[in-house]
């Protein structure tokens, strides 16, 4: 096949339909059916459009009706060889499953940790492949996720071995099948575990063996099991332990540690917002610069050795072994980073490259980015489930783009001060590319642009490329560790700057969740404003790119309200939105670490639907599935008042906001909805019962009504069934403590006499909530139950048009998420 047929017209076309046709399943509800059946005749149309079109083109001219018809039949035809070809790994890979009967039920297994192990506080998490399974009739997926906790359910502290990769065990586990929050504006953990072959998710249980001489179930086996990715995965454990031992106590250790073998775990969250607000979070990453610098660095050293040795330059050229030598330095080092999307799509790139070289063929830049697009998509199908897919494809597009004739020039016979102004000027253009090609990629996946990135990655980008990074990497040669401490020195420097630009007030621009036809539109105009010189209207198209900023989510109209039950697993989070206020009803569990509900769910959340400013925050008592969240969500989001029945206890924790105590008969009205607190009493202070003292808020419009309860017991329900009975009819109840059997009891269920009840309980939770008898006295009155495990996150829209309801996990539904 000669280099014309290889990169021609058809074929780009295809390689792009087959890519589309993936990223299409992507999107989908389900699977269709038998898609290897699809894939094999979508192959053999493939076959036949491409025979019949190369014979066509060669009778006719290319505009022919004919070979029109056929270039069509290629290009639908690998579009639905793509769609069936991801459809079919879909679906091998979901048969992979844990049966329902197995979950929740102890299992014995043996199998290797395949992957770094993360400590926290909670904790070890930890990748497990599974090689046999001991307990009989139970079937286990292939690959799970494991948590082996610092403590019991009951709080006692446990034994916790140190957990090594590449270790070989047998452990007594507890397995659920994958299962997650689902809410608008928050990241997908399903498609993650689905993408990552992460089938089951659990926990080891402890030998509990009844006699002192029973054998324990949970036992190492082998201290290394010697699997070829074993090796990989213990040099990379040994980096980082050697890390974490020659910066102990430094700051930066977790960035010197993600630089070098990709295990960005150790940062914390406050470095974390540095990065984003400044937009260099792609070089924390393993990315493709990342790679093409080692893959030069490496090269280039070689190449001066190479040069030297006759015997190897007279049957090879110095350059043909120095630029493959790079690349397998650089698939070495892509593999000791843990491969990510960013770094395959370079390490495809430099193998297209390298093969050129070799063969003596011209390779195009598009089409060695289409290729490994290609290839990327073709060996993880579920990449475009990535943020990382599409900005680093993206970046890289939007370079070829501008840079085709109009960034690129020769500069071999400049002197080198006006080189290095021309190379100066070159970059800069190149990031502003960048930075504003990516930037409706940004709005759209995370709902916001850090506006300093320009400036910053100006900065960052040679300071970290140039100088920390090949420092780092030299550290992790054995006996050369102590040049880690220059390279914190460096990356201090830089730091030290970008958190200065990060606390600035116009660093990041926050927004909505724009639709997705806005965000075509901006992409359209953005092309049209990198067009070349001369053509004319260029500036046109920045108005392409005001819908993505104007289009807001229309709030409810006065008179109404709208209330989501965020999906925050066993807790709760609840949402209400009048025409021009917003207030928070609790804010989720704490997880582990700094790491909340309120972080990850209820702030996403409110950004995503252009919510800047709390007019409200209840936090209903201080248990921590329903307080979790709050430090989180005050350090994201202005709150102009601060409600909680501990108000002592929130300011001691908090420290900065005065809370009010939610006092019975305490009252507000927003744009004709009225807010009244119908608990505690003020005698509730001297209550045993912490949960009984949770502040009860009923919400009224002329059009219908919520009661927000907490966590109430019968204590809190029985005085007001006996002293408000009058004021608790709603149509919409979020039941008490999760619908446990000690709440909701009969005379209060039937004062109340919802419509809808809406249990907020998280997946096969350890205190099977909401409890049958529960359940059944709802049911008595005729309530609508809603579940947000299996429903996700709950929307009620209380208007003149009536109540409306809607599941996050029904209206947004996936091939990978149950329902």
């Amino acid at each position: 096949m000669s280099p014309a047929s290889l990169f021609s017209a058809p074929l780009i076309a295809a390689l792009t339909a087959f890519v589309i046709g993936a990223v299409w399943l992507q999107t989908r509800a389900a699977l269709p059916e038998a898609p290897w059946v699809g894939l094999v005749l979508a192959l053999g149309f493939v076959g036949i459009s491409a025979v019949a079109l190369r014979r066509l083109r060669r009778a006719a001219d290319n505009l022919r009706p004919s070979v029109l018809i056929a270039f069509g039949a290629l290009v639908f035809s690998a579009a639905f060889c793509g769609y069936d070809y991801a459809a079919a790994r879909a679906q091998y890979r979901l048969a992979d499953a844990l049966p329902s009967e197995w979950e929740g039920r102890d299992i014995v297994i043996r199998g290797v940790i395949d992957d770094l192990p993360d400590v926290n506080t909670r904790g070890t998490r930890f990748t497990f492949a599974v090689e046999d399974v001991l307990t009989p009739e139970a079937r286990v997926p292939s690959r799970i996720a494991l948590t082996w906790y610092a403590r019991s359910l009951s709080g006692e502290e446990e034994a916790r071995p140190d957990l090594y990769a590449g270790e070989r065990w047998q452990l007594k586990v507890r397995l659920k099948r994958p299962r997650a929050s689902i809410n608008p504006g928050s990241f997908d953990v399903e498609a993650w575990l689905l993408q990552n072959n992460l089938r089951a998710t659990g926990y080891v249980r402890p030998d509990t063996g009844k006699n002192v001489d029973d054998d324990p179930v949970n036992v190492r086996l082998v201290a290394f099991a010697g699997q070829p990715f074993d090796y990989i995965q213990r040099l990379r454990e040994n980096i980082r332990a050697r890390v974490q031992q020659t910066l102990s106590g430094k700051p930066y250790a977790g960035v010197i540690t993600a630089l070098i073998i990709g295990e960005q775990r150790a940062i914390p969250d406050p470095q974390w917002q540095v990065f984003n607000r400044t937009g260099i979070t792609h070089l924390v990453s393993i990315s493709g610069l990342h790679v093409t610098v080692f893959s030069t660095l490496v090269g280039g050293l070689l190449f001066q050795w190479f040069r030297r040795s006759p015997r190897l330059t007279s049957r090879y050229p110095a350059i043909k072994l120095a630029v493959l030598a790079g690349f397998f330095a650089s698939a070495f080092y892509v593999a000791l980073a843990g491969a990510g999307i960013p770094a395959q799509r370079t390490l495809i790139m430099l193998a297209v490259a390298t093969v050129a070289l070799w063969t003596q063929r011209t390779s195009q830049p598009l089409h060695t980015w289409l290729w490994s697009l290609f290839v990327v998509v073709l060996w993880d199908p579920w990449a475009p489930l990535t943020a990382g897919f599409w900005l680093s494809f993206g970046a890289v597009g939007w370079l070829l783009y501008a840079a085709s004739g109009r960034l690129a020039a020769s500069n071999t016979n400049m002197r080198w001060r006006a080189r290095w102004q021309r190379n100066l000027a070159l970059g800069f253009r190149t990031q502003c590319v960048v930075t504003l090609g990516l930037m409706p990629l940004l709005l759209v996946i995370f709902q916001q642009f850090p506006l300093l990135s320009l400036p910053a990655n100006f900065w960052a980008i040679p300071w970290i490329t140039l100088l920390v990074i090949p420092v780092a990497l030299l550290g992790a040669i054995p006996g050369l560790s102590w040049l880690w401490i220059p390279a914190h020195f460096l990356l201090d420097i830089l730091m030290t700057g970008l958190t200065w630009m990060s606390q600035l007030p116009m660093a990041m621009w926050q927004q909505h969740g724009a639709p997705v036809w806005s965000i075509a539109a901006a992409v359209l105009g953005i092309l049209w404003i990198l067009m070349p010189r001369g053509v004319p209207g260029r500036m046109l198209g920045v108005l392409w790119c005001l819908p993505m900023f104007l289009i807001v989510p229309l709030p409810p109209p006065a008179d109404a309200f709208e209330a989501t039950v965020l999906d925050v697993g066993q807790g709760l989070a609840v949402v209400v939105r009048t025409h021009r206020h917003t207030l928070l009803y609790d804010t989720g569990p704490g997880y582990y670490d700094d790491v909340s509900a309120g972080s990850r769910i209820v702030a996403p959340f409110l950004q995503f639907n252009a919510i800047n400013t709390i007019d409200a925050l209840v936090v209903s008592h201080s248990d921590n599935d329903h307080d979790g969240g709050t430090r989180a969500v005050l350090a994201a989001l202005p709150v102009r008042q601060y409600y909680t029945s501990q108000p002592a206890e929130a300011n001691e924790n908090d420290g900065i906001h005065s809370p009010v105590a939610c006092t019975q008969g305490l009252e507000w009205t927003w744009d004709g909805v009225r807010f009244r607190f119908l608990s505690p009493p003020p005698e509730a202070s001297s209550w045993r019962q912490i949960n009984d003292q949770s502040c009860v808020l009923k919400i009224e419009s002329p059009h219908g009504s919520l009661l927000l309860t907490g966590d109430i017991g019968k204590r809190a329900e029985n005085i007001l069934t006996r002293y408000h009975a009058d004021d608790l009819n709603s149509s919409i109840i979020v039941a008490p403590h999760h619908g446990s059997r000690h709440s909701s009891t009969l005379p209060f269920v039937a004062a109340v006499a919802p419509s809808h009840v809406v249990y907020s309980v998280g997946y096969r939770n350890r205190f099977d909530f909401p409890r049958p008898e529960t359940a059944t006295r709802y049911d008595s009155v005729n309530a609508t139950p809603w579940r947000t495990d299996r429903s996700g996150a709950i929307r009620f829209m209380v208007d003149s048009q009536g109540m409306a309801a809607e599941a996050y996990r029904q209206t947004h539904p996936r091939y990978w998420r149950s329902t």
